[in-house]
Formats: structure tokens, sequence, C-alpha cells
């Protein structure tokens, strides 16, 4: 009992004489995936680092790294020399900081002698923990340089100590084996966000992070602190609140994550980086880029980059800047953005800019190409017919050809302007002072010139030919003799008709309707689409005026002499214009007749296309003037 109780005695001294206190700050911390490549030791400062298994001290040429588990049950790592160089470690499960005592696993092999220079923790070792100065084989484990695996749980974590006694420039592999998962926010851990609001800074919540990096079980207690100096002291209360600000300026902004386990001791502090991405800012207005068409072609050349001044004015930072055809790509930052953005040629389009700051949080944004005044100018006579006559003049109201001018635009208003010289209206000189009233005097012609401008200062010119003309009128005609009344040919967008409003039959002065006999009303109607149906509505007007024909009527042949000598030979009636005609004989019967349409073709003949005999015949017919009645001769008279 007595060698049992002083056994214990120094080793409890063996632990109090020989620990050390761990600065974090010479630790580097590890997590899964990785393979560690090791050179030069990290720190010489400490020389009281010991094996279970030892009172030799590892050297000083010392690299320290922590790993904590995730998940799983077993851990194992393998240091690899890159030289036939013996390495030594030791390792801790739950490391003290604070107060570090000799290692629960290590070795200090010698490599004489043994093909593998490899140490580390085993799964092929099931009991040996420690491997003491120069231990070769069989006074090894069962693998030289490897003693047995930990049991883990999640929250766990293990110091590892890499001895470099031997050459501090040999480098070496660290890897992990068993089942274990490690944490990687033992590392540290970034969160990165966008200032989407625009206020210069974001909130992070502490203690959603807080469940975040905790181990699955939860074992640990953390808290944040503004230095690593306050998160390395167990006893300090200065943490941060839930809702911690982070502003634009401040950032990358690192605070620092101790974290305690349930017996109270430092497990480790970790590393949290905030970073508040700046987000561009926009003009309050839409993106318009717009260019004057001079040329008439409804396509222009735009340098895209002239949008950018507008953006960066209200911005302190570099912007970035893509141009994309579609909203679709320009979300993908593919490589199918507009290439030629200083020379881009285009109608009135829309496209895509994808705007960001360092690359960070792009906002996707349209950019409407307008290619201004897209409409050609025009030239156009303004109708005789939509002007308003006076005793010597047709007065134009010439603001009605505005909505076809500038081609029933209603998004964009356009400023008009009437000269009646080209010069003056480029220059915009001797403006037309009341084009709603404008006075052409009769039998003259003039050329307005019709500046059409825009808000932007682009301007074209159209062309109004005005050609000022007399209404045509004609006075009531009288004949006294049994001649008809012939028309006369029109100027051009005028037309005869027998009803009003170009109604009835329209009448031509080079056919038979040109020849009026007895009391006719012609009506004389003007309209612009006779001179061109494609006329705009604005250039859609009609006249009309009217005058009677009086003839005096004529006299009905009293016979004739249907003997081929080209005299009387047929009953002609053309004159009185029939439109029903009946002969009978002496005794009442009707031996011929005709209807609409009779000029002169009855010659003696009966309905059945017989020869009537010499006689007296009495006839009847509707004419223009009337139903007339009476007897007429039929004689055949000898060539």
């Amino acid at each position: 009992m007595k060698y049992i109780i002083t056994s214990l005695l120094l080793f409890i001294g063996f632990n109090l004489s020989f620990s050390q206190n761990i600065n974090p700050a010479h630790i580097i911390n590890l997590c899964s995936g990785q393979t560690v490549q090791g050179t030069t030791p990290t720190t010489n400062v400490y020389n009281n680092l010991y094996t279970s298994c030892s009172t030799l001290p590892l050297s000083t040429a010392i690299t320290l790294y922590y790993v904590e588990i995730e998940s799983g049950s077993t851990f194992t790592f393998t240091v690899t020399p890159n030289a036939q160089v013996d390495f030594d470690f030791g390792s801790w499960l739950n490391p003290n900081f604070a107060n570090l005592g000799p290692s629960d696993r290590g070795s200090q092999n010698t490599i004489i002698g043994i093909p593998n220079v490899d140490v580390g923790l085993s799964m092929m070792e099931p009991v040996q923990l420690c491997e003491g100065p120069g231990s070769a084989p069989p006074a090894t484990a069962n693998v030289p340089g490897f003693v047995r695996w930990y049991d883990v749980v999640p929250g766990d974590g293990i110091l590892i100590a890499v001895d470099h006694w031997e050459s501090s420039v040999v480098s070496y592999d660290l890897s992990f084996g068993g089942d274990a998962v490690l944490n990687c926010t033992v590392i540290g851990k970034t969160y990165e966000v966008c200032d989407w609001d625009k206020d210069g800074k974001e909130t992070f919540d502490l203690d959603a992070i807080k469940d975040e990096i905790n181990n699955i079980n939860k074992t640990f207690t953390i808290d944040f602190f503004e230095s690593s100096v306050d998160a390395n002291n167990l006893f300090s209360t200065n943490t941060l609140p839930s809702s911690y600000d982070v502003s634009i300026d401040e950032s990358p902004k690192t605070i620092y994550a101790r974290f305690k386990r349930a017996n109270g001791l430092l497990a480790r502090v970790t590393e949290i980086t905030f970073i508040v991405n700046e987000v561009a800012k926009l003009p309050e207005n839409d993106l318009m880029l717009e260019i004057c068409d001079f040329d008439y072609t409804k396509d222009e050349y735009f340098n895209l980059t002239d949008i950018e001044a507008q953006i960066n004015r209200i911005n302190t930072s570099n912007v970035d800047y893509k141009y994309y055809e579609n909203e679709e790509d320009a979300i993908a930052n593919n490589n199918r953005n507009i290439k030629n953005i200083t020379n881009y040629l285009t109608t009135t389009k829309t496209i895509y800019l994808r705007i960001s700051i360092n690359d960070k949080c792009p906002i996707i944004v349209p950019l409407k190409l307008r290619v201004l005044l897209n409409f050609p100018p025009k030239i156009i006579e303004y109708s005789e017919f939509c002007a308003s006559p006076t005793d010597n003049s047709l007065v134009y109201d010439l603001t009605k050809s505005e909505d076809y001018l500038m081609d029933y635009e209603t998004q964009i208003i356009y400023e008009f302007t009437y000269h009646t010289t080209r010069n003056d209206a480029i220059n915009k000189t001797n403006i037309i002072t009341d084009p709603t009233a404008y006075i052409v005097l009769f039998n003259s012609s003039e050329i307005i010139h019709v500046r059409i401008e825009d808000d932007r200062d682009c301007f074209i010119i159209s062309e109004l030919h005005l050609n000022s003309k007399e209404r045509i009128t004609f006075a009531d005609q009288y004949n006294f003799e049994c001649e008809p009344y012939i028309l006369t040919p029109l100027p051009l967008g005028y037309s005869y008709f027998t009803k009003p409003n170009g109604q009835g039959k329209r009448l031509s002065a080079y056919g038979p309707d040109a020849i009026i006999y007895g009391k006719q009303t012609i009506y004389i109607y003007g309209n612009s689409l006779f001179v061109n149906e494609d006329y705009p509505d604005f250039n859609k007007c009609t006249y009309e005026t009217q005058f009677t024909v009086y003839n005096n009527d004529c006299l009905v042949p009293r016979g004739i002499s249907p003997n081929g000598d080209g005299l009387n030979d047929s009953w002609d009636l053309t004159p009185h214009i029939v439109s029903k005609l009946s002969i009978y004989n002496r005794l009442g019967s009707l031996v011929y007749n005709y209807g609409e349409g009779y000029t002169n073709q009855w010659y003696g003949q009966a309905n059945n296309g017989s020869v009537l005999p010499t006689g007296t015949y009495f006839y009847s017919f509707e004419s223009i003037n009337g139903i007339k009645t009476g007897w007429v001769e039929v004689m055949y008279e000898t060539k």
C-alpha cells in the first residue's frame, strides 16, 4: 500500500511538474478532407511537453494541430515523412490548454532498422498507448510508431504535437482515419451577406450561429467576443449580444467564439468572420440610352458604357458591368455577354445589365436603348378639300397632319414647328406663328417644312405641299335649242354624279353619259381619295356642289320612211330619253313596244319582225320630260 501511495504521488508530481500552458495562437486547426503537408515547426517555445511513457520531453521543434469530432466513434491520424527521417508525436484527447499534462498517446520510437517511418494512431493496435524514447521492436506496438486509436464522441477535441526533432526542414503529410468526421468550424467560419437594403450594415444572429457551429450533441457552451484575448480567458464576461451589427466599412469583421466544455475547460477559440458586401446603388429613374436616328435607318450605334457614368456618380466603390441581350444569360453570368459594348448596333430594344461591386451581390437591371425619332420624314400633298375656302384663298390647319407625320406615336411628346424654307426649319427660325390658319392664295403653291423635335433635341423635317385652287362651281345650264348639254372634263379629284354625296351613277365626261338631254341635276363631288386612295385620315376630305341642266323639249318626229336611203329610216327619239314606248295601229292594237333605253330601234316593224304597212300609227312613250302621245306616219318611198 505504501508503494502504491508513493507511486501515485510521484505520478501527480510528474504531471504537475511538466504541465504547460498552450497559446492557442500556436495551434493549427484542421478539419475533414484535409491532408496537411507540414514543413518547418510552427513554434519552439515549448520545452516541457511529455508523453505518458517518458521522462524525456519532446523537442522544442514542435508543430501543434487541433481537430474536433463532428460525428463518428473512432479517430486515427498518420504522420508520413517525405524522407527517411525520424518524427515523434504526442496527442491529447480533450486537452486543457491552460494546464497541459503528459499526452495520452505518443511515440518516441527509433526508426533504425524499421523500413516504415510513419507514426500516429492505428486501428491495428488494440492496446499500446505510448512508445518510449528509442523504442524498437519488440518493445514497440504491433506496427512500430503507431499506438492505439481514440474512441471518441461528438465534441471531443484532439491536440496533436508533431516533433521535428531530427530535421526541421523535411516535410510530411498528416492524414486522418477512423470513422470520425471532423468539425470544420474549428478552422474558422465566414458569413458573407449582401447589403440589399443599402443601409451600410447588416445584422447577424449570433444565437443562430451558436447552434450552427456547436456539435450535434450541443455539448459546448459558446460565447462571442470582440478580441481573442477575451475569448481565451475563461472568466471573460464581456460577451457580444445575440444581434450583432457589422457595417460595410468595417467588413471583413472578425470576432472570436469561445468554446467551453461541460467541465468548464476551454475547448478552443474559433474565428468568426463577417463580410458585408456592398450592393451597387442605382438611379431612381429607369436606365436608358437614347440616340437620334439622323440617317432614318431605325438603328444606330450605341456606346453602352455611357450609362456607367450615371451609376458611378452615386457609388463610392468601383462598379463592375457586364451587358447581355437577355435576362437569362445575365442571371447565369455566362460568357454570352455583349462584346462590342462601345459600338453596339441595334434598333430600339431592351438589354440587361449585370452590375456588381468586387463581383459580389450582382443585380440585373434592364437597360432600354431607344433610337429616337425612329420614323422617317414624309412628303405629302395636303388636299385642297381639307382646307377652308375664302374669297381668294384656301386656309389650311397644318397641325392636323401631326399624328400622321409622327407615325401616330403616343408615348413621346414631340414639338412641331412650321417653316416656309428648309433652312429655317433646320435652324428653327422664322416659325409660322399660327399654323392652324395658314393662308395660301388661289392659284399658288407652297411647301411647308415641318420640324418634328423630341425632348432630346433630335429632329427630322417633313414636307407638306399646298396647292391652292379655287373650288369648281357650275351655274345652271339653259339650252333653248333641241341640243344636249355635254359635260366637260373636271380637274383631278372631281367627278360628276347623278345623286348627292358621290352616290348614284358616276358620269364620265368622255363617254355617252356626258350627253345630257332634258332637265337634270348634276352633282360635282370632290374627294381627296380620288387623288390617292392611301391618304391618311387627316387628308380624307370631300367637297360638293351641283348645277341643273335645262333643255327645251324637242319635237317628236311625225314620220319615218324606212326605205334604206339613210334619211328618216328609223324613228329617232334619242333627245327624249325614252324609258317605255308603245305603238298602236288605227284599230288600237299594239303592234310594237320597247322598254328602257329606246333611242331609234323602230323602223316600221311589228313586234314579230314583219313590216307594217304604210299608214298612220299612234304612239305613247315615257320620257325624261314626261309621257308623250301622238301619231306618226310610216311611208315607204321608192329609191
